[in-house]
């Protein structure tokens, strides 16, 4: 579960990247579609960490172990909106890789297989958006 919250991280990452560093013709739907791909991971990082962790009476993992993993994942910023959404789709597919690997190897709860359902439809769906506006 450590590497899917690598990935949300990252992911979250790269959107106020482009959210912020976003221009030209298509700045205002990039500038949201930046924000809609940000929308609700800090609540789905936050959930990773209460329910599979802590209600497992585990420890969470440590923030800054976590950000410095996040942070290898996250590319440079570039001023090609087409390079920078072929990038976070990329990070967003292989979020969806590790979900479908944790859920393969690991043995979970119903609740751990909720969260990761809901996690995963939510990654597929901004993969979907993502999709499109490469397309």
């Amino acid at each position: 579960m450590y590497k899917v919250l690598v990935y949300l991280i990252a992911i979250a990452h790269t959107a106020k990247d482009i959210h912020y560093h976003t221009g030209g013709d298509k700045f205002w739907g990039d500038h949201l579609l930046a924000d809609r791909i940000h929308d609700n991971l800090d609540d789905l990082i936050d959930e990773i960490n209460e329910n599979f962790y802590l209600g497992k009476e585990e420890e969470a993992p440590q923030q800054t172990r976590l950000l410095e993993d996040a942070a290898e994942l996250v590319p440079e910023i570039t001023d090609d909106m087409k390079l920078a959404f072929t990038a976070i789709d990329q990070l967003l597919v292989g979020a969806i890789n590790a979900i479908e690997t944790v859920a393969s190897l690991e043995t979970l709860t119903a609740g751990d297989n909720d969260l990761l359902g809901r996690i995963c439809s939510d990654l597929q769906k901004k993969h979907g958006f993502v999709w499109r506006r490469l397309k």
